[in-house]
């Protein structure tokens, strides 16, 4: 019987070590995404956030066209932090 005991021990054991490793895995992902946004924010803001002028006409097509990649960036750049967390 107590071999059992010994062996369920040993699972419960290995299980939590594994929890652990997965851990730390998801925090340096974490930490190298939030590194990687951080870093590119620069570049970022004037290609995807601030695109248009105020003053120009832009014909309603492009702009749609726009809106859906920056739609898209947005969601594939910042879904996996949020996923993550």
């Amino acid at each position: 019987m107590s071999t059992t005991a010994e062996e369920e021990l040993q699972v419960l054991y290995d299980d939590l070590r594994q929890i652990r490793i997965v851990n730390y895995v998801t925090l340096s992902c974490m930490a190298f995404l939030v590194y990687d946004i951080l870093t590119n924010l620069d570049d970022e803001i004037p290609l995807i956030w601030r695109y248009y002028d105020n003053d120009e006409h832009i014909s309603w097509r492009r702009r749609a066209r726009r809106i859906l990649v920056q739609t898209l960036f947005i969601f594939g750049r910042y879904f996996a932090p949020l996923c993550l967390m």
